[in-house]
């Protein structure tokens, strides 16, 4: 990368991070009102946890599915 582009790089960097705030601290914040954020990897995992888990019943895995669907093509989505 030449300089100028590096540069360039540091700017816009900066420029985000003054708009937006980092994920522990929004997770800091809202635990503070009683509320808790969890990522769509997060929402995934439990929700393959219970599709596999044998305590559930049919229509909550069939649930588990159709909310997993969701997901799968939400982050497929995502911008890289």
């Amino acid at each position: 990368m030449k300089e100028s582009e590096k540069a360039e790089r540091k700017a816009r960097e900066k420029e985000v991070r003054k708009k937006f705030r980092p994920i522990e601290q929004l997770k800091e914040e809202f635990e503070k009102l009683n509320m808790k954020i969890e990522t769509d990897y997060e929402i995934m995992v439990k929700l393959i946890s219970k599709f596999n888990s044998s305590a559930s019943m049919l229509d909550e895995k069939v649930a588990a599915l159709y909310d997993l669907e969701y997901y799968v093509h939400q982050v497929t989505r995502m911008p890289q």
